[in-house]
């Protein structure tokens, strides 16, 4: 229920990772801003979501809202490009109203929350899930009472950064669903398979401890679901309200409890609406232990995608990074779904610390087989990108790996970007990465443009274009001459799609 009484204005920034002619291309719930907001209503106040996504005059929108005196602006980024972009509207806050405290949340900021508090333009940091703190936060804020009380979050007094207590992990079926009449939700699609879906997330935390993920940092390890009814209650609430019937399920691990998948699964399908699934992450030794009733029910339920993290096709690097599958699990996991209505996507990385070009070779010949053996899947891959706390974090940095000095430096760290000073990587890889990065990229097997994502047709037309010398590449593995990498990047740079 929203308070009769209204309580001031909250503006919360959702910031893109890219510029120029890309800024308006994804279209994505910003579902970390959208759950910030009922608690908050519920509380009188009045909510304004700024999504850098998809509203070119955000810079207008922005202003405007600052004019109205809002209790403060929060904001939300991952480790990455995302950063230039929030670090440049929070500027512009302090510059047309240096008084309304800012407050920076998300994956980066839970992280490394010293470093963002340092900033001049950063009041405030919320450390962890922000539905429960932002909400008491904010009302400190306007009665002007201490912060030292308000747990989870980080702040300035008399020039000291200050740490309350942490606050535990909150549960999901407590706090209502995120605010979709806050957004327009004709701007949200991905489109799969000739549908458009949106997002929506049923579950957070993930329990393994992959060496280069940031969720067992984030999250703990600590897995939490809404239950079963409440999950087919909210995607009944958005076909009836929004005329929307096909989701894609965002959740870190949606398998990690099977008895909770079957049971979400089986409610879809009882429910007798058409309701459609486009794709869900799943790990591959999961997937190998689905029975056969368990793959017909997905079928049922509308499932198009399996999104697999496969990583790399070397049981070393396997190994090393903490995935805790191996090879022969990510072949067969292919192998389940042949003839199948449910394809597999699976996600490898290159660039990873010690790697060499024959396990690079391993990843290639992996992805191909997986290719070669079921028509019907895809692959990516993407550079491994350094996240602040997680092992393969720790382990670079004993390799000699200085961290950006500042937040703002943090910008580059990009899965298509390798930073200048990169000592985890033998030079060697780094060459061959970088002459693979894009060359991969034009296969019409990739998740990226074979018939899974189009919206974008320049960089389409340059896959095609650039198609004979990039499989080349990656057939021999041949890093003579690497000019049109380059010259690959510098458009993609200008066009909005690349930093640095």
């Amino acid at each position: 229920m929203i308070s009769e009484k209204y309580r001031g204005k909250i503006i919360l920034f959702n910031p893109s990772p890219w510029t120029g002619l890309s800024l308006y291309k994804r279209r994505v719930l910003p579902l970390a801003l959208m759950h910030l907001a009922p608690p908050l209503e519920k509380l009188g106040y009045s909510v304004n979501i700024i999504d850098q996504f998809t509203d070119r005059g955000w810079k207008k929108k922005l202003d405007h809202a600052l004019n109205e005196k809002p209790v403060c602006f929060g904001v939300t980024s991952m480790t990455g490009p995302q950063i230039i972009q929030a670090v440049e509207a929070c500027r512009r806050v302090k510059k047309l109203h240096p008084g309304v405290p800012v407050v920076w949340g998300g994956i980066h900021a839970t992280i490394n929350p010293a470093q963002v508090l340092e900033k001049p333009y950063v009041d405030i940091v919320v450390i962890g899930e922000g539905e429960e703190t932002f909400a008491e936060l904010v009302e400190a804020l306007e009665r002007g009472s201490s912060l030292a009380a308000v747990k989870g979050i980080a702040y300035k007094e008399d020039g000291e950064q200050c740490f309350t207590e942490s606050r535990p992990f909150i549960d999901l079926n407590v706090f209502p669903f995120p605010a979709f009449h806050l957004v327009d939700m004709d701007k949200y699609n991905e489109q799969i398979l000739g549908r458009n879906h949106i997002h929506i997330i049923c579950s957070r935390g993930c329990i393994y401890d992959c060496a280069y993920c940031w969720d067992p940092v984030f999250h703990q390890r600590k897995y939490r679901s809404l239950d079963p009814e409440n999950v087919l209650y909210m995607m009944e609430r958005i076909n009836r309200d929004y005329g929307i019937n096909s989701f894609i399920f965002g959740d870190d691990n949606f398998f990690i409890d099977l008895d909770w998948a079957h049971n979400v699964l089986e409610k879809i399908v009882q429910s007798g609406l058409d309701l459609h699934i486009g794709k869900q992450f799943i790990r591959a030794d999961t997937l190998c232990r689905l029975e056969k009733d368990f793959l017909e029910l997905l079928v049922k339920a509308g499932v198009k995608r399996f999104v697999i993290g496969a990583e790399s096709g070397s049981p070393r690097i396997l190994k090393m990074i903490k995935k805790r599958v191996t090879v022969e699990e990510i072949i067969e996991s292919n192998r389940k779904l042949i003839g199948s209505s449910i394809q597999p996507a699976f996600l490898f990385m290159m660039g990873l610390p010690t790697e060499t070009p024959e396990e690079v070779g391993e990843s290639l010949a992996l992805a191909d087989r997986l290719m070669k053996e079921n028509p019907d899947a895809t692959r990516s891959f993407n550079k491994y990108t350094p996240f602040p706390g997680t092992e393969l974090y720790e382990m670079i940095l004993r390799m000699g790996f200085k961290e950006p000095e500042s937040l703002e430096g943090w910008g580059s760290m990009d899965y298509r970007n390798i930073p200048r000073e990169s000592p985890w990587i033998l030079p060697e890889t780094k060459k061959l990465v970088s002459i693979l990065d894009y060359a991969l990229m034009c296969s019409d097997q990739d998740n990226s443009l074979g018939g899974v994502k189009k919206a974008d047709p320049l960089s389409v037309w340059m896959a095609k274009m650039y198609g004979p010398l990039a499989r080349y590449r990656v057939r021999s593995m041949d890093t003579r001459f690497p000019m049109e990498p380059m010259l690959i990047k510098t458009i993609r740079r200008v066009i909005g799609r690349d930093r640095g």
